[in-house]
């Protein structure tokens, strides 16, 4: 009787992806691995850094290097940056399961990627004591997905991910990610230079010296959106050095030290949504106001300042607003400004001396950018009137 053999089909070669991306090449990581070629699981490269200078640099091509769990870790065990100009996917199978660390004791950095570069579920450990920078970046389109960065152990300042362009690095996304730093004082999670509309979003930051930092050396880092995070026990949340018009939103504050810092020389940002337990003050702090005058009978008076720009060294929102007219029995229209009496984001109508404090602004929420200036400008029936304004001011 012939035996009959059971055919089992090959392991993924070249050219082939398993992950639904085109890749023109196909190699393979494992600490069993036979150090041969690394286009199987059998002949695996036993290092990352192998793996990394075996692939192409062509940057018309992109090789994807699966990367085996790792019972203790990965050392690039590299001098200065280990840079790497192609464009690779480094995919592991969880974030925990394979850990990549530098240990060199001249290693400044555990990975540099020049070209193209995906990141998928891989854990980066910056080491302990002065420890390395993580991973550094210089391409745009960069792709970071379900990693974690850990530096609980450093003693220096590094930072975890670094999106380092020449000028501009354009259409990048960082997603589910992961970044835990030793104290306030040493790690950075993100930094974003001359980075320009890319995506930050589902991330958690905890125990960083700062969260997220957005600068721009001889560049424009613009445009970016950050949401769906969560920001605990940092330094500095959000440092916005430079750039305009970011987008935040949805993102829980808690137990940080400066949730927003906002230098005096960027743009106007936009905020939606932020949960935190921000003070509430009210401005100004005494028992005299400050006092809007209404035109003519039915006519709006000037605009007068009631919080000036200056005074705005936050994000904030007006909460509520505490009014008290001359006259008593006769409707008062208070409209509040951003664009010095253009335009009202929020029109209160109240009569006489019956209104006391209220919420504000009314039907939706507004979260000014640092440097807004808040006015006023008032109406009434008789005309000729005076109001006296207080703001519930709230500080993000």
């Amino acid at each position: 009787m012939a035996t009959q053999i059971q055919r089992v089909n090959p392991l993924p070669e070249i050219g082939t992806s398993g992950i639904g991306r085109a890749v023109t090449h196909t190699l393979y990581v494992s600490p069993e691995g036979g150090g041969g070629n690394g286009k199987t699981w059998a002949s695996a490269f036993t290092t990352i850094q192998a793996a990394l200078a075996a692939a192409p640099t062509d940057p018309d091509q992109c090789t994807l290097i699966w990367i085996s769990p790792h019972l203790t870790n990965y050392d690039i065990y590299t001098t200065g940056d280990p840079t790497f100009a192609g464009n690779y996917i480094l995919q592991g199978t969880h974030r925990t399961w394979a850990k990549i660390k530098n240990t060199h004791g001249s290693a400044t950095s555990i990975l540099k990627f020049t070209g193209r570069m995906s990141l998928i579920n891989l854990n980066f450990n910056l080491g302990t004591g002065s420890g390395t920078n993580g991973v550094i970046s210089t391409a745009g389109a960069f792709r970071v997905k379900r990693c974690q960065f850990v530096g609980d152990g450093l003693t220096t300042a590094r930072t975890a991910l670094h999106i380092d362009a020449a000028s501009q690095a354009k259409h990048g996304k960082v997603n589910e990610c992961s970044f835990l730093g030793n104290d306030t004082n040493y790690m950075t999670g993100i930094v974003a230079d001359n980075c320009s509309r890319s995506e930050f979003n589902n991330l958690k930051f905890h125990n960083c010296k700062t969260a997220i930092q957005v600068v721009e050396n001889s560049g424009t880092s613009d445009q970016n959106i950050f949401t769906d995070i969560d920001m605990g026990d940092n330094g500095i949340g959000f440092d916005f050095d430079a750039g305009d018009e970011q987008h935040v939103t949805n993102v829980h504050f808690h137990d940080n030290t400066t949730n927003i810092d906002v230098l005096a020389d960027t743009g106007t940002n936009h905020y939606v949504n932020m949960w935190g337990e921000f003070n509430i003050k009210i401005e100004p702090d005494n028992l005299v106001g400050t006092s809007v005058s209404t035109g003519a009978a039915n006519t709006y008076g000037s605009d007068t300042e009631l919080r000036a720009a200056a005074t705005s060294t936050k994000p904030f929102r007006i909460v509520g607003i505490h009014l008290q007219p001359s006259t008593s029995d006769e409707w008062y229209q208070v409209a509040l400004s951003s664009d010095s009496g253009s335009t009202a984001f929020d029109v209160i109508q109240f009569i006489g001396n019956k209104r006391e404090g209220v919420a504000a602004p009314s039907g939706t929420e507004y979260i000014f950018d640092k440097g807004t200036r808040i006015s006023a400008k008032a109406r009434d029936v008789s005309g000729s009137d005076t109001v006296k304004v207080w703001l519930e001011i709230q500080e993000v």
